[in-house]
């Protein structure tokens, strides 16, 4: 599968296309009688494992993608199996068992662009900005022409330390180097917004609303809805705010809580107060342990028992963070 091909292809479609390759391989496999093909296609067997265990972990099967990279040999494919082990644990939580792991891989692949990479990803799940961004910078000296995702990851560390003019440049030519790529500009845009400039991040959402819809890549989407809702209500735009909620909503009612705060967002905002706590209570419904809908659905009902409390920070201000709040991905 080539790049453009994959480009325009959801994650699900693109594991179903290598499984299908696979099968097609692997019965080449069994028909075959030459040792020397055998050998050629049991190692295009191995590399289509690979690949669909990472994209079993984009689509977010930690646990199936975990038992195939283990089912790949560490002789030939230690470097990136360690890799993919270490992106599960980490995704599933395990950290110290990632660590660990980690450890070992650099000691025998010291060099290794993918693995400090790794490194600094587990260190961003665990909150230690510092240690991530030294991983990164580590990254860097080892990275391959195509080194997109430790300028990226650096960047986003650069962002949480408020470090926004060093983080501005890296985005601007990740940007230029990969037009292609909404990710890029949604963490732009985001960015746009910390720094109070809806109009500026309303102008790089849209641009990647155009990409995406090229690609439907749902984190994409959900950074694209999340954004636009807050610029449009940073903006004032209510009505507009309202319709891309909505619109995000409909195509993403089981991804994620923020599309969920998006809606309640925009209802508060139009002064429907009770619609805006029903759809909370149907976020919560559907995502019963995520605390940011707890809380937002508790400033709302307290601004309903005393909406004169002066002392009370604005519900607004909060609700233009909405695109803040969701999860800023690192690009796997």
């Amino acid at each position: 599968m080539d790049k453009a091909e994959s480009n325009v292809m959801s994650d699900h479609d693109k594991l179903e296309a290598l499984q299908r390759k696979f099968l097609s391989v692997q019965k080449q496999y069994l028909q075959t009688g030459s040792e020397r093909e055998r050998k050629r296609l049991k190692k295009s067997m191995n590399d289509l494992k690979m690949d669909s265990a990472w994209t079993l972990l984009d689509c977010g099967e930690y646990e199936k993608g975990l038992v195939l990279y283990n089912s790949l040999p560490w002789r030939t494919h230690g470097e990136m199996k360690c890799n993919g082990i270490a992106r599960a644990l980490t995704e599933m939580g395990h950290y110290d068992e990632a660590r660990r792991l980690l450890r070992a891989g650099l000691k025998k692949f010291p060099k290794s662009y993918a693995l400090w990479v790794a490194m600094g990803a587990l260190h961003d799940s665990l909150g230690e900005d510092f240690e991530s961004l030294q991983c990164m910078e580590t990254a860097l000296r080892f990275a391959p022409d195509d080194n997109s995702t430790g300028h990226y990851n650096k960047a986003l560390v650069l962002i949480r330390l408020g470090c926004y003019g060093d983080a501005l440049p890296i985005l601007h030519e990740l940007i230029e180097r990969y037009p292609d790529d909404p990710r890029h500009l949604t963490e732009r845009g985001a960015l746009a917004l910390d720094m109070g400039y809806p109009q500026e991040a309303l102008q790089y959402y849209q641009k990647a609303m155009e990409l995406w819809q090229h690609s439907q890549n749902v984190d994409d989407g959900l950074s694209v809805y999340t954004g636009l809702c807050s610029s449009y209500l940073g903006l004032g735009m209510k009505k507009k705010a309202m319709e891309i909620a909505l619109e995000g909503l409909k195509e993403y009612p089981d991804e994620d809580p923020s599309i969920y705060q998006n809606v309640g967002a925009t209802f508060f905002e139009m002064g429907w107060r009770d619609d805006c706590i029903e759809i909370l209570k149907k976020g919560l419904e559907k995502f019963p342990k995520d605390e940011e809908l707890k809380k937002f659905l508790k400033d709302v009902e307290d601004d309903l028992d005393d909406p004169d409390d002066s002392e009370k920070p604005s519900l607004l201000g909060i609700l233009l963070l909405m695109a803040l709040l969701y999860k800023r991905g690192r690009k796997k």
